[in-house]
């Protein structure tokens, strides 16, 4: 068994990349997903890459069920049990990001009112049990959101992060009242998510849990079951957004942790390609079909937070989620991106997307809107005949017509509107790479820009040029399959966060304090790495600390000292945070205590990497690369001008070629504009280098 196997649900594809780890064979497939069920996609890609299940040790899948049940609200009917008086679904948070937003709206609780059960009990802050849980309350509870239809229940009460034996309770009553019944157990307890206090957003968090629980349950045993039918006797990993994965029945259990999984394996894999060719701080952007997201890494590790927000637009806050996340900035702009008009006559790309069905106009498929893809095509970007190597074939005719109406509407020219669509996909582009650089105070001209996905080497040198980053990296996986590679080097990965607010006074008996605390939720992630059969031999546990100011409310997370925790190592941890802080926001606060809130532990099995294997030189040529020289249109300023295309199966190693020009390979095509000069490295990475 010597394939292994990762494969990325988009929004318009399916793609599937296999490495052999004996051979080093590299094996890639991309067909068109399937959204009325995405497990047909899944196998389409195994067939179509010719791959014996048989000779597979492991599949790693980034799946989109978990975020489209939640964005779609087609989740599952949900009852939730807490404390008593405990309303925190309907009160929410009061703080909102625009004051003067008149269309902002509270998110719509997922549990309605008559579905929210209170019980007897009360936990305070510091684990004191103050009132006993009511055993047969919690019986009744159960009993009654059994009897109205709900398919999954949440359990989360006031304080549990610090004490969850209440939690741990009433989930051993609620199964038992389950198994009266014959149904299957899908029970949420909000501890074993989130150890962190804030109880709206650990309450969410348990019920987002069970809102899709019972979806990616059907949809991965749907996906074991043919899998098996086929000899695969490997397993089964589902990528998670921490940047790494876990085994298929612990994403069961805890669908909400593989939220986002697709895009974050893109940053684990720009990482790793970063890591092998000695770069250390990079912006990476993932351009899709249907969004287009990205995000930053300094000195080789991504940015982890524990609040995130699914669905947050400038309408809604979203609903957050607080499990670890490797942090994204995402826009609804991608290849498939609708261009509209608005209500006061204003040209708009997105979020609308034509997706796979019916796609742009362009595919011939029954999609009549325009899109971003047929706006390149108009404009020339894109080959006119195909894209995919030849397998999507391109009406250049049907792209023309659907850009009409908008040119009809702005009274000029179709190919001056194709140029307006592309410029303002490049300006959304650009706006999220702000947000995760200069609004943080990085400069992201001292980054490299590592693009993949299918538009996102178009979107690239239009933006580098604009926030003057001076390289970019299109890396020699083909970049449309990127997320799929990045899913094979990742790691098998587990986090644990637990708030403990304490200030640091007294070294030494602090450091018995955050030692014990450290040691049991190591104790707690090795005993979930034994339960999915890896040798504990092989597993490292790494440290961090969330940390402020005495006053303070946000945190800075800082590394922690591996090993045991002493006075030594706790003043380490003051003064990384001081110089953290420094960092950060440009001063410390001499004299004021320090506070630590969350100790987080995380858990990781390496798994072997594959390597970049360097390509050959031979019958490789300027002259036997270009393809074509095309008219590509620029803008009322430039007008038409006609620049060449080239192969980039065919490209030189380390020859430059001077923009503009167009570099196209089987899943993504590569602009280089005037700005820039290019060239292929010994790997076949495409190095664009600004010339400003």
């Amino acid at each position: 068994m010597n394939w292994r196997l990762g494969i990325d649900i988009g929004g318009a594809f399916t793609d599937l990349l296999a490495v052999n780890d004996e051979t080093g064979e590299i094996r890639w497939v991309k067909v068109e997903s399937t959204p009325k069920d995405y497990s047909e996609g899944v196998i389409e890609t195994i067939l179509k890459g010719r791959l014996d299940l048989q000779e597979s040790k492991s599949i790693v899948h980034g799946q989109t069920v978990v975020i489209n049940t939640i964005v779609t609200r087609s989740g599952s009917k949900v009852g939730l049990i807490t404390t008593e008086g405990f309303d925190v679904l309907e009160i929410g948070r009061a703080n909102r990001r625009d004051l003067f937003n008149l269309k902002y709206r509270k998110p719509e609780p997922l549990v309605p009112r008559y579905l929210t059960k209170w019980v007897e009990e009360r936990i305070l802050a510091d684990g004191t049990v103050l009132k006993p849980l009511d055993q047969e309350c919690v019986q009744r509870a159960a009993a009654e959101l059994l009897d109205n239809g709900c398919d999954a229940l949440a359990v989360s009460f006031v304080n549990s992060y610090s004490n969850p034996e209440h939690e741990k309770k009433a989930g051993e009553i609620i199964e038992k009242e389950i198994e009266k019944r014959g149904k299957e157990p899908f029970v949420t307890l909000g501890h074993e998510l989130s150890r962190e206090w804030r109880e709206y957003e650990r309450t969410t968090t348990a019920v987002l849990n069970a809102y899709t629980q019972p979806q990616l349950n059907a949809y991965i045993a749907i996906l074991e079951s043919i899998l098996s039918k086929k000899n695969f006797k490997g397993i089964f990993y589902v990528m998670l957004a921490t940047a790494g994965m876990a085994t298929s029945d612990f994403a069961k259990k805890y669908p909400i942790v593989t939220v986002e999984g697709g895009p974050v394996a893109g940053i684990v894999g720009a990482t790793a390609l970063a890591e092998y060719l000695n770069y250390r701080d990079i912006i990476v952007l993932d351009g899709g079909s249907t969004t287009t997201k990205a995000g930053l890494v300094r000195d080789l590790l991504p940015n982890i937070i524990t609040e995130y927000y699914v669905g947050r637009d400038r309408f809604s806050p979203g609903y957050p989620l607080k499990v670890p996340v490797v942090e994204i900035a995402e826009v609804g702009n991608g290849g498939t991106s609708v261009a509209w008009i608005d209500d006061v006559g204003a040209l708009k790309v997105g979020p609308k997307a034509a997706g796979a069905y019916p796609g742009p106009a362009c595919y011939g498929k029954g999609g009549i809107e325009p899109t971003l893809t047929d706006a390149y095509v108009m404009a020339g970007y894109l080959n006119p005949n195909y894209l995919l190597g030849g397998e999507l074939r391109i009406y250049r005719e049907k792209a023309e017509e659907s850009l009409k109406k908008l040119a009809d509407h702005f009274d000029t020219s179709i190919n001056d509107v194709a140029d307006a669509i592309i410029r303002m996909a490049n300006d959304q582009a650009a706006h999220i790479i702000r947000l995760i650089s200069i609004q943080r105070g990085l400069d992201p001209r001292s980054f490299t820009l590592i693009a993949h996905g299918g538009s996102g080497p178009m979107f690239a040198p239009f933006i580098a040029s604009e926030l003057q980053i001076p390289t970019i990296l299109i890396p020699t996986i083909p970049a449309g399959v990127f997320n799929a590679w990045g899913m094979l080097v990742a790691d098998i990965r587990h986090d644990l966060v637990h708030t403990h607010v304490m200030k640091i006074l007294n070294r030494e008996e602090d450091a018995k304090a955050i030692s014990t605390i450290y040691s049991s939720l190591e104790k707690q992630l090795l005993e979930t790495f034994a339960t999915e059969g890896i040798s504990l031999d092989g597993v490292s546990i790494v440290k961090y600390a969330d940390m402020r100011y005495y006053g303070q409310e946000h945190t800075i997370k800082i590394s922690a000292p591996s090993g045991k925790i002493g006075a030594k190592e706790v003043e380490e941890m003051d003064k990384a945070f001081m110089a953290a802080h420094e960092r950060e926001y440009g001063f410390t606060l001499e004299g004021n205590p320090v506070e630590i809130v969350n100790l987080h532990t995380v858990g990781i099995s390496r798994v072997k990497k594959p390597s970049l294997q360097a390509v050959s030189g031979t019958g490789r040529g300027l002259d036997k690369a270009i393809k074509e020289k095309r008219e590509i249109y620029s803008g009322r300023r430039k007008g038409f001008e006609k620049i060449p295309i080239y192969s980039k199966e065919l490209l030189p190693i380390n020859e430059e070629i001077h923009g503009p020009a167009i570099i196209e390979e089987t899943t993504s095509t590569i602009v280089v504009t005037e700005a820039f000069k290019v060239k292929m490295d010994k790997y076949g990475n495409t190095i664009l280098t600004g010339r400003f």
